[in-house]
């Protein structure tokens, strides 16, 4: 039993580790959801060392006990942090302070009650495993170096998505992806998938016909009653791009262009003079290279004016931002709304 609950608990802190590695950046920006929510927004400069930190935790723990290495202490840890999750996943659980936990990353996404449950077993596991480890013997020697060791190789892939792009693109905008397409292709799904439900004149039944079939449009035979359409757990779709200036839409603009480069400023009012400095010499290359160059920011169209003077700049929502480049900073390269390449701003260098 003890030999069980080990190794389930110590999977699930290793893929809880796994499914936020391959993206920090969404943690990075779940943590700092938790921490606007809890009024302490100040500390919202610690955002990327308390995400990788904590994903460096929960793959030492999980190793630790899948290996066996200092069991006693692997498990009473695993208490300790267990009971902490607990207690706060009810605290979110009842406040609702945030719209889903992101204890998996955008992997697997939970409802705050479903989180609550979930930490509620693995705090029963855990203790399962402390009376076990109670009259237990195990090594930490080898063990241990093998469990410092998948931490530190977890931290140094969070620290590289960080610095360049994350391994694994989820969302829509991957580089190859064309965005006109994948549009099209989201539209033709959600009409596929989409029903009419009316009933019945004569007999009071309802039933469900395709959006696109005639036969409920007999008013005589039958009343519309709803439409059912199916409830998308994707957070952005491609069909979310959008580029405005106030109230003109440049989307359509922009995806027809040969070639487009989209300078990608998530907030114009956290950003640093030197990144602001890179990115206008980055811009004023590109723009010497006769490319069309568009500032992108979720910041008001007067503050991203006054940072980029003399550029053509131009809105999206801050959620499609995130999703388009997984980074606050960076160039996105559109050739006739495809997706060519994607850069953050550490990895991009300004020729001499």
């Amino acid at each position: 039993m003890e030999l069980v609950a080990r190794l389930l608990v110590g999977a699930l802190y290793l893929f809880s580790s796994v499914s936020k590695a391959i993206d920090p950046y969404g943690t990075v920006l779940k943590v700092e959801e938790y921490l606007y929510a809890m009024g302490a927004e100040w500390m919202s400069v610690c955002a990327n060392p308390l995400a990788v930190g904590l994903i460096g935790f929960e793959m030492l723990l999980g190793a630790a006990l899948i290996l066996n290495a200092a069991p006693r202490l692997a498990a009473r840890v695993a208490v300790v942090v267990g009971a902490l999750f607990t207690l706060f996943t009810l605290w979110v659980a009842v406040a609702n302070p945030v719209a889903e936990c992101g204890c998996f990353g955008d992997v697997v996404v939970l409802t705050n009650a479903q989180t609550f449950g979930k930490n509620v077993v693995l705090l029963l596991l855990s203790l399962v495993v402390l009376c076990g480890a109670k009259s237990r013997r195990g090594g930490c020697d080898a063990r241990c170096v093998g469990a410092v060791g998948a931490m530190v190789l977890v931290v140094a892939l969070c620290i590289y998505s960080l610095v360049r792009l994350p391994l694994v693109d989820r969302f829509p905008f991957g580089v190859g992806t064309n965005i006109p397409q994948s549009i099209a292709d989201e539209l033709q799904e959600e009409e596929s998938q989409t029903s009419v439900v009316c009933r019945s004149v004569a007999t009071g039944e309802e039933r469900h016909f395709a959006a696109t079939d005639e036969a409920w449009w007999n008013e005589q035979e039958w009343e519309f009653v709803r439409v059912e359409a199916p409830e998308s757990g994707v957070k952005v779709r491609a069909r979310d791009f959008r580029l405005m200036v106030n109230d003109h839409d440049l989307t359509a603009q922009i995806l027809t262009m040969p070639l487009c480069r989209l300078v990608c400023v998530e907030r114009v009012e956290e950003m640093t003079e030197r990144q602001r400095e890179k990115l206008l010499a980055l811009a004023a290359e590109c723009m010497a290279l006769g490319n069309r160059v568009v500032v992108v920011s979720a910041s008001p169209l007067r503050k991203v004016e006054e940072m980029f003077p003399y550029m053509e700049i131009c809105n999206m929502d801050a959620v499609t931002l995130r999703a388009l480049l997984r980074a606050p900073y960076g160039i996105v390269t559109l050739k006739e709304g495809t997706v060519m390449h994607k850069a953050t701003l550490c990895e991009l260098k300004v020729e001499n």
